[in-house]
């Protein structure tokens, strides 16, 4: 096998430091003929007989990348400003004469132990104030002078011996930012902390505006006195804790541009570092524009019905880091991980299977944790390439099954995915909705945003993913759920797309509050309302059951018995008013109105002939109409929501409209609206009327059928030749149980 010289990617003069040149395909950067494949491969843990055996494999099984060195600083640099580098390049060369490129790492994710005992200051303080140690990894504080030195020295040394070595198509930069350190409470932090407040809000007085701190006596009279929001006896200042979040991601994130930097400096080779989908604690829009590549962690429970919807979720959420463009899997699991507390292999099929998906999903490769399974240390039961077993098990067939599989895909490389659909997605908003003190006690992890996704995935809607200040141009349908911070940006941006013919469905809790944790005044939604007509007066989430104490307390207690209380349910029931999605309802059998929302609702009041309503007339946006969809019913919870619109529709004379929904919508309400709206935006799935579990996804004239179903499936209508197997397909193909086909 033979890998192409990598292509150049020396940054513009006029890009900021560290900054990305414009975005290219994968497979353009790294010279790749088919998908990467391969894994991280750490020849460190191992004899020389066994490299030698591994490079035997490699061919065997496909592969063309690996990940080298991320965990070797300890071997890079056994004492401090000591290099030897000697045997790395004699492995960079080795592997580059078998025809397997390197992504080559800085090494600097784990921190050796003379940093440590040299400079215990390197180390991290939790918010209790305990000071963590050594024999894990990630053991650094990232604000720690020295640990900045000697990374930023570590990443020039390396680019300096290998930074154009043949064998080297990639850096990469750390690894998993931020999965174990996310945030450090030691005096660097708390330095660090103050001057970023001071570059950021220049003096105490617009601090103390912008957290409120005449709330509780929090009132600054320098920034000297600010802290970092560690352990505290109650609630802490949420504007505080939105700015230390900022504070967080934007110290780890210039660990990655300084190496990125030294690294351009040196080298003319892409650089990257690998996400974790969408791990809450880094702002990925923020550290993407800084990367030449986007490359992800992966690693779905194969004991969730809903795992390939997870590698949907995260290969759309890559491609829109990459501006639409492909993306790399660094990661995911042969097999079982070994972290979770009970750890589930991979079933048949499905290490082929998924890594389709993601090639489907704009993948231009396909990488493993790891080569080769350790046989000491904390991830000795992680499954690897090469298990423990050796040739003599099933994840080595599938291994060289996959490898051989994505070697036929060529055609598929640089090929966009096609998407009428959007959803946009804020880290910083995430950040506002979990540190806040009410409504709801909510998750990191974009629940309301992956409901919303899931539901159109299995609808069969190809759909993007896209930041608040990104355009929105050539978009049928566009979802906005729970964007807790009002954007005027996005506003924008929404209403330009209603008025070329869009639906907007934009979902509470939205525009709740400004870039400062502070309320919006007038009504929520802020900016948004223009365009929905509509204002959210309260919030009126459901507790749940409170308790119910001594059941024969009824025959007794005549005052209390007699309180209602539909605060205690946990779902709201709503009445469809419309006609179609009463219809809608109808064909999916459920008895109308049976429509439902979990435990989050809101009052909403329509504004009519408002202010803000002449002013659309006076800009020219025509006359608009507000209509309710759908009311709550007053079962469950909503007794005391009963009549008040829940769902509303707005529309503009020939253009589109702007729908709002007051409710976490379950399910099959979600299902139902979703299919009204599509309705109106002339938006269909990819392949329609695909039998259960199968899902499709096209990239350019290539599309990809994945049955995830135990059962065999039939589909028709598909003309074309499988790049698989090279067999021609005439109209109607048979799928079995966790496989797929690959149509061109």
């Amino acid at each position: 096998m033979t890998i192409p010289s990598p292509s150049a990617s020396t940054p513009r003069p006029e890009q900021a430091p560290g900054a990305a040149a414009p975005r290219r395909a994968p497979h353009e950067l790294l010279g790749l003929t088919s998908p990467a494949y391969g894994g991280d491969y750490n020849p460190e843990q191992w004899d020389e007989a066994t490299f030698a055996e591994d490079l035997e494999l490699m061919a065997e099984a496909g592969v063309n990348l690996v990940s080298l060195g991320i965990f070797s600083w300890a071997r890079l640099e056994p004492r401090e400003g000591v290099y030897e580098l000697d045997r790395l390049v004699e492995i960079v060369g080795r592997l580059h004469d078998a025809g397997i490129a390197v992504d080559l790492a800085t090494a600097t994710a784990s921190p050796p132990a003379w940093m440590a005992t040299d400079h215990p200051e390197s180390l991290p303080i939790n918010a209790d104030g305990v000071r963590l140690g050594l024999g894990s990894r990630q053991q650094y504080c990232p604000s720690s002078a020295v640990y900045r030195e000697r990374s930023a020295a570590l990443a020039a040394a390396l680019a300096e011996r290998l930074g154009e070595h043949p064998g080297v198509v990639m850096w990469h930069i750390g690894n998993e930012y931020g999965c174990h350190t996310a945030e450090c409470f030691c005096p660097a932090c708390a330095r660090a902390f103050r001057a970023w407040l001071a570059e950021h809000y220049g003096d105490v007085e617009r601090l103390n505006a912008a957290w409120g701190t005449d709330f509780w006596s929090q009132r600054y009279a320098s920034l000297e006195q600010v802290a970092p929001p560690a352990a505290m006896p109650t609630f802490p200042n949420p504007a505080q804790m939105l700015d230390w979040r900022r504070f967080s991601d934007h110290q780890l994130r210039s660990l990655m541009e300084t190496e990125a930097r030294v690294l351009r400096e040196r080298s003319t080779r892409p650089v990257t570092t690998n996400f974790m989908g969408d791990f809450p604690a880094t702002d990925y829009w923020r550290w993407a524009e800084a990367l030449d590549v986007i490359s992800d962690d992966s690693y779905p429970d194969p004991a969730d019905p809903a795992a390939a919807h997870e590698v949907a979720w995260a290969g759309d959420l890559m491609r829109g880091l990459a501006d639409g463009r492909p993306w790399i899997l660094m990661e995911q699991a042969p097999g079982a991980v070994q972290w979770r507390r009970r750890n589930s292999p991979k079933r048949p099929g499905q290490l082929l299977l998924w890594s389709l998906a993601r090639v489907a999903h704009g993948a231009d490769g396909v990488l493993q944790f790891q080569w080769r399974q350790s046989r000491q240390g904390a991830e000795t039961f992680h499954s690897g390439m090469v298990p423990h077993a050796g040739r003599h098990s099933r994840t080595w067939e599938e291994t060289v099954a996959t490898g051989r599989a994505l070697q036929r895909l060529g055609p598929v490389l640089g090929e966009p995915v096609r998407a009428e659909a959007a959803l946009v997605l804020d880290w910083e908003s995430q950040w506002a909705l979990s540190t806040a003190i009410g409504p709801v006690e909510v998750g990191e992890r974009f629940e309301a945003a992956r409901a919303w996704h899931r539901s159109l995935w299995e609808a069969g809607i190809a759909t993007d993913i896209v930041p608040v200040g990104r355009r929105l141009d050539g978009y049928r349908l566009i979802v906005v759920p729970a964007v807790f911070i009002d954007r005027p940006e996005l506003a924008g941006h929404l209403e330009r797309a209603v008025a070329a013919g869009a639906q907007v469905v934009v979902a509470g809790p939205t525009g709740v509050v400004d870039a400062n944790a502070g309320a919006v005044l007038g009504g929520y939604l802020g900016t948004l309302r223009p365009l929905l007509g509509v204002r959210v007066t309260d919030h009126a989430a459901l507790t749940g059951p409170i308790g119910q104490g001594d059941p024969r307390g009824e025959l007794v207690n005549r005052l209390s018995r007699a309180v209602g209380t539909p605060g205690a349910e946990t779902w709201t029931g709503l009445e469809a008013i419309s006609e179609p999605l009463r219809r809608i309802l109808d064909r999916m059998g459920t008895p109308t109105p049976d429509l439902r929302a979990g435990g989050w609702a809101e009052e909403v009041r329509i504004d009519g002939a408002t202010e803000e309503a002449a002013e659309n007339t006076r800009a020219g946006r025509g006359r608009q109409t507000v209509e309710v969809v759908a009311v709550f019913d007053g079962r469950g919870g909503g007794a005391d929501l009963a009549g008040r619109p829940a769902i509303t529709r707005r529309t503009a004379e020939g253009a589109g409209a702007g729908w709002y929904v007051a409710a976490d919508l379950d399910v099959l309400s979600r299902a139902a609206l979703l299919t009204l709206v599509c309705a109106h935006a002339r938006l269909r799935p990819v392949v329609a009327d695909l039998p259960d579990g199968v899902e499709a996804q096209r990239r350019g004239e290539v599309l990809f059928l994945l049955n995830h179903a135990d059962r065999v499936a039939e589909v028709s209508g598909v003309v074309g030749t499988d790049l698989l197997t090279g067999q021609a397909c005439t109209g109607h193909v048979i799928l079995s149980p966790r496989s797929a086909l690959v149509v061109r």
